[in-house]
């Protein structure tokens, strides 16, 4: 059973559905989730990723039921039950059934986990870097939900599909305050000169998980690093661009808005960084 989904206590195949319709997180967005990818049989990370969950789950008014431990023992039930060594792991909560939109208490928070075989990114994108155009919405940094993975994902989907029809690859954001933010789907970072730089959690972006370990191996690998506003000209005039994200980990950025971004190939700290970033997924998950 390669495939399966894992809610509330109970596995079943996904064709089963068992959701109910009329869940908070289909009917108002109401809800969060983490996506996590598993290595040799393992997720990456995972504690990283449930203590972001427990903090938006607060920040929200979330109330689950299970704590932390118990969610760490439930997103590798299903991971085990599947067989699969590499994995798409997303873990989704949300305020479940009943309650009017306004009242947060009057319903049982729902978890439910999806494990299904990895696709992943083609090798060539590795290879040649990915392209990115400007997307149109803005990311609101004084929003509460801007540094929550919320399942109110339809900005980032429609962000992608313009970038789908400027035959790109990724739509990155500019927050109201016309400064980059993040991409649709991964982190941003560019590079100038030896020094790496990515916007901080206060321009409205995700405090991505890859983008943390990103920040690590830049001090472990003696990477000058700086969290900070990052304008649109430097992107442009930058000597490297990437994007980080928990399934795409560090992925070369070469082009943006139909023009390549320096020599217009993945740049030297790139890859040192594409590399540290394996092999410390290596360490961690073949242990």
């Amino acid at each position: 059973m390669p495939e399966l989904i894992w809610h509330d206590g109970q596995i079943f195949p996904p064709e089963d559905t068992r959701c109910s319709c009329l869940d908070r997180g289909r009917l108002y967005g109401d809800g969060l989730f983490e996506t996590t990818r598993a290595y040799h049989g393992k997720i990456f990370r995972l504690d990283a990723h449930l203590v972001r969950l427990m903090a938006g789950a607060k920040q929200i008014y979330l109330q689950l039921s299970m704590a932390t431990e118990e969610l760490r023992d439930a997103v590798r039930e299903p991971l085990a039950a599947s067989g699969l060594p590499d994995a798409y792991v997303r873990l989704t909560v949300t305020r479940g059934v009943g309650g009017h939109h306004s009242e947060l208490d009057a319903s049982t928070p729902s978890v439910t986990i999806w494990v299904r075989p990895l696709s992943g990114y083609p090798t060539q994108l590795y290879e040649r870097g990915m392209s990115a155009v400007l997307a149109s919405a803005r990311r609101n940094e004084y929003s509460p939900l801007s540094n929550l993975k919320t399942v109110n994902y339809l900005e980032n989907i429609l962000a992608r599909a313009e970038a789908r029809r400027g035959d790109a690859d990724e739509a990155l954001f500019l927050n109201t305050s016309g400064q980059l933010a993040e991409a649709a789907a991964s982190n941003l970072f560019i590079v100038e000169g030896d020094r790496v730089l990515t916007p901080p959690i206060e321009a409205g972006i995700l405090p991505g998980i890859t983008r943390a370990c990103v920040l690590e191996l830049c001090a472990t690998e003696g990477i000058r690093f700086t969290e900070t506003p990052v304008e649109l000209q430097q992107l442009r005039e930058a000597a490297e661009a990437f994007l980080t994200g928990s399934i795409m980990e560090v992925m070369p950025l070469t082009s943006f808005a139909g023009k390549a971004i320096s020599s217009g190939q993945p740049g030297e700290i790139t890859r040192q960084l594409q590399q540290a970033y394996r092999d410390l997924v290596d360490e961690e998950t073949k242990a």
